[in-house]
């Protein structure tokens, strides 16, 4: 059986999320930068020590709070399924504070939340 790993992407607009995924999974970079509106979900599949193992990479635009509950992540389409994933990949321009600043809120409430 192949075990399915979710990860999750998270950062504030324009840093680069979706651009560190399609490197990732196609080896591919633009210099066209086009904001992340909905979530995107990928699903490759990786060889990992002589293993095959499913992952599925959400690339989620920019989120307001991370939900406290269940509840509060399904009432908000852009969130579905953030809560249950297994790693979170946070990202941030080290030229810009704010988005620094963003990831360090999003990181506090994942620690407090989870």
């Amino acid at each position: 059986m192949v075990a399915t790993f979710k990860i999750a992407v998270l950062g504030a607009q324009g840093v680069g999320k979706s651009a560190i995924v399609r490197q990732f999974l196609y080896n591919e970079f633009s210099e066209v930068c086009v904001p992340t509106t909905a979530r995107r979900v990928y699903l490759p599949a990786v060889v990992m020590n002589g293993h095959v193992h499913d992952l599925q990479i959400m690339d989620f635009p920019p989120i307001t709070a991370f939900p406290v509950n269940t509840l509060q992540e399904w009432a908000d389409v852009c969130c579905r399924g953030l809560r249950s994933v297994h790693a979170y990949i946070l990202v941030y321009d080290i030229c810009c504070f704010d988005s620094f600043e963003y990831i360090k809120t999003i990181r506090q409430q994942i620690l407090e939340t989870r």
